[in-house]
């Protein structure tokens, strides 16, 4: 199956217009001078203008996000093509700013070819978080410094505040996330809320989306990696880790939804395909870089990431 560059050129203008959109929104600004219509006892967004002259204010927050989630899947891709992975170009998915607040639900890039090594699987998946992580700590620390305390009760799983236009959306903190903040918001204490500049929600979703990729199932980079660390016992733990999700639901119902959409991918196997040749095994430097993927997933997991 070959590529179609436009095609992939165009998802990725379109999310990179629809992030623009959003990042407008976080910052205050309703570049779609939006009004809402009743339909059947439910509210529909319409928007009536494009203010082109306020588009850049939404700049720095889509800029920031896509070229977090550009540089993971381009880790991914020119480390499969090194490796001679058949592997396709990065597919970005653009999504209406009203329902996905960021304006796309991610991108992802599709294997054609069957890997051979763990040392390549390995390779292929470690690379897209080592390359969102790197990209998404100066965007966080930039923008926390651009951040504020404001006033009300930060106690609880949401320390943190994003505006969405006018609608308040709680942010859920990290180890990674709160140390950032110590460090790069002034007065910054047990309690306080944090009102974020777009900037650093970028990077908290980069760091977001590195934890969730890291989850160790099935097809994510996670599941990669732990297959290439464990072989056929990355089952068991990553089943053990399927089963979290479920009391994790009740603090944040997308871990559900994350789970369904992990064992869709996987057509209802949380186990990892096999390699073709299972016996070779990895180098000390690949072991100790693997472990420490994992550790980097738990101070950037957060079990209540955000409430509307």
């Amino acid at each position: 199956m070959r590529d179609h560059p436009i095609l992939h050129l165009l998802l990725f203008a379109t999310a990179l217009g629809s992030a623009i959109i959003a990042g407008g929104f976080l910052a205050g600004t309703d570049v779609l001078n939006t009004r809402f219509v009743q339909v059947g006892g439910s509210w529909f967004p319409v928007p009536t203008t494009i203010a082109f002259a306020e588009l850049s204010v939404g700049l720095p927050f889509a800029l920031a996000f896509i070229g977090i989630l550009l540089g993971h899947e381009l880790g991914h891709y020119l480390t499969a093509r090194r490796n001679g992975v058949r592997v396709s170009l990065p597919y970005f998915i653009p999504f209406p700013p009203y329902f996905s607040l960021v304006g796309t639900l991610g991108a992802f890039i599709r294997i054609r070819g069957r890997i051979a090594r763990r040392s390549v699987l390995f390779d292929i998946g470690v690379a897209g978080p080592v390359v969102s992580f790197i990209l998404s700590l100066p965007v966080l620390f930039a923008g926390l410094r651009l951040s504020e305390i404001v006033p009300g009760s930060g106690a609880g799983l949401y320390p943190f505040l994003v505006h969405f236009v006018t609608e308040p959306v709680q942010i859920g903190s990290s180890a990674l996330l709160h140390t950032a903040a110590v460090f790069s918001v002034p007065g910054f204490e047990p309690g306080a809320t944090v009102l974020l500049h777009p900037l650093a929600f970028a990077g908290w979703l980069g760091i977001f989306v590195t934890a969730l990729n890291l989850l160790p199932l099935g097809q994510l980079d996670g599941g990669h990696i732990l297959y290439a660390l464990t072989g056929p016992a990355q089952r068991k733990i990553g089943m053990a880790f399927l089963l979290l999700l479920l009391p994790l639901g009740f603090v944040w119902w997308g871990w559900w939804l994350w789970g369904g959409v992990v064992l869709a991918l996987g057509r209802g196997r949380v186990a990892h395909p096999a390699v073709t040749s299972e016996e070779e095994p990895l180098g000390k430097g690949r072991k100790v870089l693997g472990w420490a993927s994992f550790a980097l997933l738990l101070v950037c997991f957060s079990p209540a990431p955000l409430r509307l």
